[in-house]
């Protein structure tokens, strides 16, 4: 602040002036006085408005100085206010700098576990992919089997209805052939009824029809020739056979088991497939039998009806069986189909 300039009334400074005038100053000093006199009047106008002037611009200046000491202070509050804030900020700012290493460094541990993760996780889903793979691969197998074991199971039921149809024929045939058995066996025993007192019988066992011819009928003892009675009996046999070529037919020769003591016969074999023989001659030359369906054999003492050591069972053993077997073409023709 500018000291103020004390103001000199005019009446004292005129009387001190004309004092100092009139007591002691002479003309010219007082001429030169009044110079001076009026050029301070005029420097004491011109201080007097400029003080005015300054102490205006002092009021004001005072005012200003005031606003600016309010604006200070309110902008030191501010200032201390702000530093506050500050000092939150920078330790709100360590917290987060802190916070932010930890967060560094967890996200370093973070992203090592992730990599670790993520790396178990390929691991996992590589695995996943080849199992994935080999279930697929599976599963193309399965279906590769599937449709094998569909084809299979096409070519097995076609089998089956193939077999179905085999069976169904082959059953019609074979009840063809028992029907064809039984009414061979019907016929015979008819056209045979007359010589059953003299050994000759009919039976059917295994779907085959056995005429059996007792040795008394047919040979005198040790002999091949056939009698005139038995020779009869087997063209009547004939005559029936004639009429039913499906059937294949077998002359069995048999002997008791009694050694044969002969220079003509070795053994009972001889005897035997002789005896087989000389039944087949007469069906074939004299009873028109195709002698292609006819095969003579010998079984000697092998196959006894009974095994009695007695004259009765001896007897009985001694025979000729003439079996005749269905004609098996037409069911080895399915079989083999």
């Amino acid at each position: 602040m500018q000291p103020k300039v004390k103001s000199i009334t005019p009446a004292i400074f005129l009387l001190t002036l004309l004092v100092l005038l009139y007591s002691c100053v002479p003309q010219k000093k007082f001429v030169n006085l009044q110079s001076r006199f009026d050029a301070l009047t005029a420097d004491k106008a011109e201080c007097e408005s400029n003080n005015k002037s300054l102490t205006q611009k002092n009021e004001s200046l005072t005012k200003e100085i005031e606003g600016l000491k309010n604006d200070y202070s309110k902008l030191d509050g501010e200032y201390k206010e702000l530093e506050a804030q500050l000092d939150q900020q920078k330790k709100a700012y360590g917290i987060l700098n802190d916070n932010f290493d930890k967060y560094k460094a967890n996200e370093t541990s973070t992203k090592d576990e992730m990599k670790k993760s993520l790396r178990e996780l390929e691991d996992k889903l590589l695995k996943k992919e080849l199992e994935l793979n080999e279930k697929e691969a599976n599963l193309l197998k399965k279906e590769k089997d599937f449709a094998k074991l569909n084809s299979d199971k096409i070519a097995i039921e076609n089998d089956l209805k193939a077999r179905e149809k085999k069976v169904k024929e082959l059953e019609n045939l074979l009840k063809q052939k028992d029907s064809s058995v039984n009414k061979l066996k019907e016929t015979l025993t008819k056209a045979l009824l007359g010589y059953k007192e003299s050994g000759m019988t009919v039976t059917s066992r295994d779907g085959k029809v056995y005429v059996s011819v007792d040795e008394k009928l047919l040979f005198a003892s040790g002999r091949t020739d056939v009698s005139p009675l038995g020779k009869k009996a087997l063209l009547k046999l004939s005559e029936t056979l004639k009429s039913n070529s499906d059937f294949d037919i077998v002359i069995e020769g048999h002997t008791d088991d009694v050694p044969i003591k002969s220079a003509r016969f070795d053994d009972n074999w001889d005897l035997s497939v002789l005896r087989a023989t000389s039944v087949t001659r007469i069906l074939t030359s004299e009873g028109g039998i195709d002698p292609k369906k006819i095969i003579p054999s010998g079984r000697s003492e092998y196959f006894p009806v009974n095994s009695a050591k007695t004259d009765e069972a001896r007897a009985k053993n001694r025979r000729i069986e003439i079996i005749l077997t269905p004609n098996l073409k037409d069911i080895m023709k399915i079989l083999n189909k």
